[in-house]
């Protein structure tokens, strides 16, 4: 056991010493924010002089005085109405008809109003601990039926994703405890990752760049071959075909090395000009 754990130790250390990476702990984003919630956008733009929506639809109101209608204001009957008024909103957009109020769409968007009016809760106070669970049980509710729609209908999915203006993050399948030891464990494989793609490019071009000698030398050793066995009468093993072959990859190779050489010259008098 001691001789298998010994290599693996001086591995570490070697690592540890010659590899200068530095791990910084990722930034907490709480769960009720647009990062993660995917809401794209904040409340929508509803005047305090709006009526309730109760009240809206009498039409006793429509007549009314300015200073009635400011009574009846969101204005002045306060955050709850407001929040009606938001879900109705975006109700309004993805309804079927009138009287629709257990479709999907329309209880996601009735999630997705009570949801960005929490986050605008939170932004003015954070530390509000009931709007923070309750926000974020709506989150994982919404996930649900945005998982449900997915499935069985995800054009409709992709349209509901537009007109409520969401960005769909599923759950994670599997929760990783996130640790120092672990991220350096991946940032040294994606040094070492970037080390030998690095290698792996370098090789490939010089390859490429003596592709084109090499193609040259062997269409003139066919064409020798050729013309010898035609001369000395012998069985000829080098057709016609095989020559047109190695014309044709020169000629790519050409095209190909003069659109690199043109390109790196860009770069040059871009790099002068900067400079």
């Amino acid at each position: 056991m001691l001789r298998r754990l010994t290599p693996l130790i001086i591995q570490s250390r070697t690592i540890k010493h010659t590899v200068d990476i530095k791990w910084v702990r990722p930034e907490y984003i709480p769960a009720y924010k647009a990062e993660r919630s995917g809401d794209l956008e904040a409340l929508p733009p509803i005047p305090e002089t709006a009526l309730g929506q109760a009240y809206a639809l009498s039409e006793e109101i429509k007549d009314a005085p300015e200073a009635v209608k400011k009574i009846f204001s969101v204005g002045h009957l306060g955050k709850k109405e407001y929040n009606i008024l938001v879900k109705s909103h975006f109700i309004s957009k993805v309804r079927r008809h009138q009287y629709d109020e257990s479709t999907a769409e329309t209880r996601i968007a009735r999630l997705t109003g009570h949801i960005r009016c929490l986050q605008d809760t939170m932004e003015n106070d954070p530390k509000n601990v009931i709007a923070k669970k309750t926000v974020q049980e709506l989150i994982d509710k919404r996930k649900k039926l945005l998982k449900f729609l997915r499935q069985y209908d995800y054009k409709k999915f992709e349209w509901l994703l537009e007109k409520l203006n969401i960005e769909y993050k599923a759950h994670p399948d599997t929760y990783n405890k996130l640790s120092r030891k672990e991220s350096l464990r991946k940032l040294t494989e994606m040094h070492c990752d970037n080390i030998k793609n690095k290698k792996l490019d370098d090789y490939r071009t010089l390859l490429e760049s003596q592709q084109g000698p090499f193609l040259t030398e062997k269409l003139e050793a066919l064409k020798f071959i050729r013309s010898e066995q035609i001369d000395l009468q012998l069985p000829i093993t080098v057709t016609e075909q095989d020559i047109k072959k190695v014309e044709e990859q020169l000629k790519e190779w050409t095209i190909k090395d003069e659109i690199k050489q043109q390109a790196k010259k860009k770069k040059r008098n871009i790099l002068l000009e900067t400079e």
